[in-house]
């Protein structure tokens, strides 16, 4: 899939329909290539002489392949968009078992002088949401320079990853008050499902703090002289940095309340097995007595107490009845009944 954007006079993006490479027109200013057919990449190579990586080369980890300029002075980055699931959009973050809530893309962003493109093999809520924006033009910036559309899709990716934070801190405060509720952990609190929901956000959080750890890196490669071209770009460079920060913070936040709720969760699994351990414990003291006067009269021998008398199996029951009870009334005293 192949949609490319040209800017109006006004300066913010209008998308053009693209057949072929007769209408990739030199005006285009942004290029978005979304698991491109060999025929869609072949129509940028007739039309800029660009040739695209492949998405799998972009999984290449090493900063010195991520980050770069070439030759020709064309800028290469290739970094992480995290987005939720389909399955797991519909109401804040789903709880289905052994979903996976959200996934990290890998993005390929070629700056030119004139134009830049992206290759992504995904549709991503962020970018949607810039060329919304873009759109509008909200900040009034002039898209004919491409480096405000690299900017606005590092933006947009700071936002969703600040949404997906703020869901994730809903449902664990959601989770908090579960699990610290004594009657509804008691009552209707699986434990173990809540392990597995709090597992999920766990590694929601894990692939955040990847693509907040990736992104810092890329601006960091932005701020260096001369990266963009031109010093007017520093100041938002440096906003970006600091909205990663701030979420890199709250980031760790998240994770530390995460590992306090699964600590306690595990706790309260620990305890329930321990009074089931306890109460079987209990019963097999009680049962014990009861079982010895049993055996004891079980025993064929002769001369036993009350054993060949008219109410002497009265009497024995009796004595086991009561040797039972015995036990019975004390655990209660002590409260381990």
């Amino acid at each position: 899939m192949l949609e490319a954007f040209q800017p109006t006079e006004r300066g913010n993006l209008h998308e053009v329909t693209v057949r072929g490479s007769f209408d990739l027109a030199p005006d285009l200013v942004w290029v978005d290539l979304i698991s491109p057919s060999a025929e869609e990449q072949q129509w940028v190579l007739e039309a800029y002489g660009q040739n695209l990586p492949t998405l799998k080369s972009l999984e290449d980890i090493s900063s010195s392949a991520r980050y770069y300029r070439d030759d020709d002075g064309v800028l290469h980055i290739s970094t992480y968009f995290l987005t939720k699931n389909k399955n797991a959009q519909a109401d804040e973050l789903d709880d289905n078992s052994g979903q996976i809530l959200a996934s990290a893309h890998t993005v390929a962003f070629i700056l030119h002088k004139d134009r830049i493109f992206t290759l992504r093999g995904h549709k991503l809520v962020s970018f949607r949401a810039f060329r919304a924006r873009a759109h509008r033009n909200d900040y009034d910036l002039d898209y004919s320079d491409p480096v405000w559309t690299l900017l606005g899709l590092m933006e947009a990716k700071l936002d969703e990853l600040a949404d997906i934070l703020e869901d994730v801190h809903k449902h664990l405060e959601g989770c908090t008050t579960e699990v610290l509720n004594n009657h509804h952990r008691e009552y209707h609190l699986d434990l173990d499902d809540m392990v597995t929901r709090l597992a999920q956000q766990d590694d929601v959080l894990g692939k955040a703090q990847l693509c907040l750890i990736d992104l810092r890196r890329v601006l960091n490669f932005l701020s260096r002289p001369r990266a963009l071209g031109s010093h007017i770009y520093d100041t938002d460079v440096r906003e970006l940095n600091e909205d990663v920060r701030s979420l890199v913070e709250h980031n760790a936040f998240l994770f530390q309340k995460v590992r306090f709720l699964l600590d306690t969760t595990s706790g309260f699994i620990n305890t329930e097995q321990s009074d089931i351990i306890k109460r079987f414990s209990v019963i097999s003291s009680m049962l014990a007595p009861p079982m010895l006067i049993a055996s004891v009269y079980g025993m064929n021998v002769h001369g036993l107490p009350l054993a060949n008398t008219l109410y002497g199996f009265v009497i024995v029951s009796v004595v086991i009845l009561v040797a039972f009870l015995l036990p019975v009334v004390y655990f209660r005293y002590k409260g381990w009944l």
